[in-house]
């Protein structure tokens, strides 16, 4: 609900006015910014018995300054059936030059102003004027405009006034717009969990269709073996395939939804990266690209197998799905010491275009995918949370066509 101006009017002319007009101030609901303006504009309005007060904001879309909000006065009214609360920067004016320099603008004469627009001067008969540009959390967004249709109108006093409460006003501005974005994402954020929601269901009801059509799958293909039926198994081995990888991604899916939840289990035992990291290499390498695997030194960890496997696993067929053909994707097994302790370091290399700059610091993120990516941009999502998990990390370096480098860092086992 929004906060009411006191019953009581604020003189003008009073030095308590700036401690009345502030308190009203801080009683303005600032859920929604431009209300909160208006309120404030209304506020000031009636502090400096001024025709009308403006707040213009800049929007860099169309450079120009707009009257997001203006005191709910007949001068107001006026001055937006006219089109003048849109005010382009290339028009110049006395709004835009304090808002473009930062330094406040007082005049008693506005219509002997030759710089002042004339719609301004005549249309709206404004003849003494109060600019103070408007900055809110550290950041110049506009300006407030107060205007009075008699010359010389406002006093030194005034003018004090006006420039302390500008500063009150962008502060109501800033917790407006903070609430707003406090809204935004806690719409954002319910989306997002119900999206996951669907998602975890539809992929637990998926799985259940997998399974029964893969067992049909192999019998097809053992009855067309022993029918010498060849292009019926090789059918049934490509739709075979591409069952996995839907089984891959059903799987990837509900390892998410865990995560989420912090039940991913995992059994921890010795590994060491070097057998993963040449086991994972085999079995992805292919005619078109070849995986080459460097173990320089031995490096054993604490980690679930199975999962270190699936970490890998996803960073490599990222590597290899954005390599060009035949460009090896080079993974290299060490160790890595710095301050605090020291790591197993598995690094992946791939030749490919490198990683966009606008995607690169979202590229762990979930449901980020690369251009042109068949997939959902889950793989590498799940490759850093699994790092993570084991009190490792997964980052990655990489520059516009000179390919990606991903280095995964696991806590060594103190023991080997």
């Amino acid at each position: 609900m929004q906060a009411m101006a006191s019953d009581t009017p604020v003189d003008a002319r009073t030095p308590n006015r700036l401690l009345a007009t502030l308190e009203q101030l801080l009683a303005v609901d600032s859920a929604d910014l431009e209300s909160a303006l208006t309120h404030s504009c209304d506020l000031v309005a009636e502090a400096l018995h001024a025709d009308k007060v403006d707040a213009f904001l800049y929007q860099p879309a169309k450079d120009t300054l707009v009257a997001l909000s203006t005191s709910r006065q007949p001068l107001s009214a006026l001055q937006k059936r006219l089109g003048l609360d849109v005010l382009p920067i290339s028009n110049g004016g006395r709004a835009v030059s304090v808002y473009q320099t930062g330094r406040t603008f007082v005049t008693g004469t506005l219509d002997e102003d030759p710089d002042e627009l004339k719609g301004i001067r005549d249309a709206l008969a404004i003849r003494s004027e109060i600019g103070v540009a408007l900055t809110v959390n550290g950041q110049s967004r506009g300006m407030m405009m107060i205007a009075s249709q008699q010359r010389n109108f406002f006093t030194a006093e005034d003018v004090a006034f006006a420039e302390a409460i500008v500063r009150w006003v962008a502060i109501v501005a800033h917790k407006a717009e903070l609430a707003q974005q406090v809204a935004r994402n806690a719409v954002a954020e319910g989306r997002r969990a119900a999206a996951d929601e669907l998602i975890t269901v539809l992929a637990h009801d998926l799985r259940n269709f997998v399974a029964p059509i893969g067992a049909r799958l192999n019998l097809i293909r053992l009855r067309a073996r022993q029918d010498n039926r060849e292009l019926d198994q090789r059918d049934a081995e490509a739709a075979g395939r591409s069952l996995s990888r839907l089984s891959r991604l059903i799987s990837d899916l509900l390892d998410v939804s865990r995560l989420d939840q912090g039940v991913l289990g995992l059994e921890l035992q010795p590994v060491e990266l070097s057998g993963v990291a040449s086991e994972v290499g085999t079995t992805l390498a292919t005619p078109d690209h070849e995986v080459t695997i460097d173990c320089a030194e031995h490096a054993v960890v604490v980690a679930d197998p199975s999962r270190i496997r699936q970490c890998l696993e996803n960073v490599v067929s990222n590597a290899i799905r954005y390599s060009p053909p035949e460009a090896p994707v080079a993974v290299a097994v060490g160790r890595h010491k710095d301050e605090q302790r020291e790591w197993g370091r598995v690094e992946v290399r791939d030749q490919g275009p490198g990683i966009p700059a606008d995607i690169l610091p979202r590229i762990f993120e979930r449901f980020t995918a690369g251009p042109n990516s068949p997939g959902l941009g889950l793989g590498l999502y799940l490759a850093r949370r699994i790092a993570v998990a084991h009190g490792g990390d997964l980052s990655v370096e990489s520059a516009p066509g000179r390919g990606a480098r991903f280095t995964l860092l696991m806590p060594l086992n103190p023991e080997h």
